[in-house]
């Protein structure tokens, strides 16, 4: 699956609501070394989306601290797994849900991994929706 494949299957799954997901080059990757869980993992997503990506008290989103100060984790209980996102709250008031890093949850490994990419994911982010 290609990143703009992904990306338009969650918007499928959104609806109408006001958010829109959008994953960084690095969590694509993260994503498709889980290939049998893509449509679970996926689906995390979108719930919480639904539910309310913004972090608490705005939304469900649990805050990260120290060099991830700003972004979120869902944490899924049936799997094994993190998924680190930021949430941005747009003008028009869209909340976009910047995906940074999805891996495994031991040993911290998927918060370190995020970590090392925040300088360069963001480059990435301000180049995607910069001109938008």
């Amino acid at each position: 699956m290609t990143l703009g494949e992904i990306e338009q299957k969650i918007k499928q799954l959104l609806g109408p609501l006001n958010v829109e997901v959008v994953l960084g080059e690095q969590a694509v990757d993260d994503l498709k070394g889980y290939r049998k869980e893509i449509n679970t993992i996926l689906a995390l997503i979108v719930a919480q989306a639904r539910k309310g990506p913004l972090i608490k008290p705005n939304g469900y989103g649990e805050l990260l601290l120290g060099k991830l100060f700003g972004f979120a984790k869902i944490k899924p209980r049936a799997m094994s797994l993190r998924i680190v996102y930021r949430p941005v709250q747009l003008p028009s008031d869209v909340i976009r849900m910047e995906i940074i890093a999805i891996g495994p949850k031991d040993k911290e490994k998927v918060y370190e991994l995020a970590t090392r990419r925040v300088a360069e994911f963001q480059k990435e982010m301000e180049m995607r929706f910069s001109s938008k």
